[in-house]
């Protein structure tokens, strides 16, 4: 098994693990709630805070670099380097195939792909000119887990589209990546994060919803509905002046046979 497997398999491992003590821990909640009256809220509570205390973080980016206790700084700067960015879009404009992905900043499996594979598919694809890549942030964890940080985590990465720094942020973000289950995404986690996220700097950071995060989250999410994107990540790739999107899967051998096959029906660049 490779090494990249192995974090893949290690990850989602520890997911299963998590998933298997929540349930349990809400199993127990449901028992003690016969028990009625104040003291069988009290356990309930503890029930939760020990299952959830188990796991007092994502390790899936274990071993990567760090600064001031920020995880993933000099991957995200060779990720970017001399890459032309705009807004969304990482790579060429014109590239004859565009590549989408489709992500939530706190989707394990993201992160996994994010951490282990998205630099060989950037160095192979897009450092190439053979595609560009345009990330589309959906919120899809939040409305299964109950939790409501991703959706401020995504406004935060949508209102830093119009400086070309949101590629650097979320980069940043998934090597930093807190549980699923867990609201770990605050203001001051945000802003320490782009503190350190390189060319973004935590004055930057706006979790207020403005019309431009809107209609990027609007966007995204009815592109995802259209093409029947339900789960996270999911990658699609598009010929050059086409309306043609056709589902890869998610691994770099996927999406660069996808994009090859694309190339050959990408129209002539304007």
């Amino acid at each position: 098994m490779s090494g990249a497997n192995k974090k893949q398999a290690a990850a989602t491992k520890a997911r299963l693990e998590r998933e298997a003590a929540e349930k349990a821990a809400a199993e127990r909640g449901k028992r003690v709630k016969l028990l009625g009256g104040a003291a069988g809220i009290v356990v309930v509570i503890i029930a939760i805070v020990l299952a959830a205390g188990a796991f007092k973080g994502n390790d899936a980016a274990e071993g990567s670099s760090e600064q001031n206790g920020v995880r993933g700084i000099a991957e995200t700067k060779a990720l970017l380097a001399g890459l032309p960015q705009d807004g969304t879009l990482l790579g060429k404009p014109d590239a004859p195939v565009t590549i989408h992905e489709f992500a939530d900043l706190k989707c394990p499996a993201c992160q996994a792909f994010e951490i282990d594979q998205q630099k060989q598919n950037v160095d192979e694809l897009v450092r190439t000119g053979k595609a560009n890549l345009r990330l589309h942030l959906i919120n899809i964890i939040d409305p299964n887990v109950g939790t409501s940080d991703g959706a401020k985590g995504r406004i935060a990465a949508n209102n830093l589209v119009a400086q070309n720094k949101y590629w650097s942020f979320v980069s940043t973000n998934y090597y930093n990546q807190g549980l699923e289950s867990d609201s770990w995404i605050t203001d001051d986690k945000l802003k320490e994060l782009a503190a350190e996220a390189p060319g973004v700097g935590a004055a930057a950071i706006n979790t207020r919803e403005t019309p431009a995060s809107r209609k990027l989250a609007a966007d995204a999410d009815k592109l995802a509905s259209d093409l029947g994107a339900t789960g996270t990540p999911a990658f699609f790739v598009q010929p050059r002046g086409t309306r043609q999107y056709t589902a890869v899967q998610s691994s770099v051998d996927s999406i660069k046979a996808g994009v090859e096959a694309a190339t050959k029906k990408a129209q002539p660049a304007r």
